[in-house]
């Protein structure tokens, strides 16, 4: 079960708060990479952020035991992107097919296999519970093996019910399918909530249950395992401290404020 989450930055601003290339990109990524999907991609631009430099595309599509997600800032110039399957893919075209769509000059990545708790990760990526930055992404791994009542209608509930439990914003209702019509190896489970999303992925054959929580501002980390222990019982995760809103990538921001918002300009003026 191969995971791997990439951070991009310095990305075309346009380019990411552009709803169709973000489309091409998740149906390029599965066709180049060779993966199995059950369901085109799912997006939704957010425009709604409590602080408007957190506005972008949020998207995903599910895979046979797994997902695609992106998470787009266009004002920042950032993205977060995640792929997780069961199976071989090339990281390298992964970077590459993202930097051709969104030309970012940076990209960062973590990979790492979730079948078991992996240690080759490097420590300073993982959260230790003293890092005093808010301004940060923890991305929480979870696996729970031989987990009671994984049904659809239960992941269902639990996506649904649990945005609201953790102090997170859903900004969809939840998505759930089976790999496959007939004798379906996985069910997964998604929701988006605010630029972030939620992620459940039971494999029948293992009876194990893979969870991921990905939020690109600061949470409670505490109350989701509290209510993952609440439902499943004991497991086993790992909080990954992933990329933040990275202030230092805008440059000139006052200047692109004004670009941007320049047509106001004529709104009370007269013309010459």
């Amino acid at each position: 079960m191969n995971h791997v989450m990439i951070d991009c930055y310095q990305g075309n601003e346009r380019r990411l708060n552009d709803i169709r290339s973000v489309n091409n990109v998740l149906n390029e990524i599965v066709q180049v990479l060779n993966l199995k999907s059950v369901m085109p991609p799912f997006l939704l631009p957010y425009y709604y952020a409590e602080e408007a430099d957190d506005d972008g595309i949020s998207a995903f599509t599910l895979l046979c035991g797994g997902h695609i997600t992106i998470h787009t800032f266009p004002f920042r110039g950032c993205m977060f992107v995640d792929l997780l399957y069961d199976g071989y893919f090339d990281v390298k075209k992964l970077e590459t097919t993202l930097e051709r769509y969104f030309l970012c000059v940076q990209q960062r990545y973590i990979r790492t296999e979730r079948r078991f708790l992996d240690t080759s990760i490097p420590k300073e990526k993982i959260y230790n519970g003293n890092l005093n930055n808010p301004d940060f992404g923890p991305h929480i791994i979870a696996r729970i093996e031989e987990p009671k009542g994984v049904t659809l209608e239960n992941i269902y509930n639990i996506l649904d019910e649990m945005p609201s439990k953790i102090n997170m914003n859903p900004i969809c209702r939840p998505y759930v399918l089976k790999s496959s019509v007939n004798n379906p190896r996985y069910l997964s489970g998604i929701v988006l909530i605010a630029q972030s999303h939620i992620a459940f992925h039971y494999d029948s054959v293992d009876k194990t249950l893979f969870c991921d929580l990905f939020s690109c501002s600061f949470y409670k980390i505490e109350k989701f395992e509290e209510y993952l222990k609440g439902r499943f019982g004991e497991f086993e995760s790992m909080t990954i401290i992933r990329g933040s809103k990275h202030e230092h990538n805008i440059k000139n921001k006052e200047i692109k404020r004004r670009e941007l918002s320049k047509w106001l300009d004529n709104l009370d003026g007269e013309e010459e």
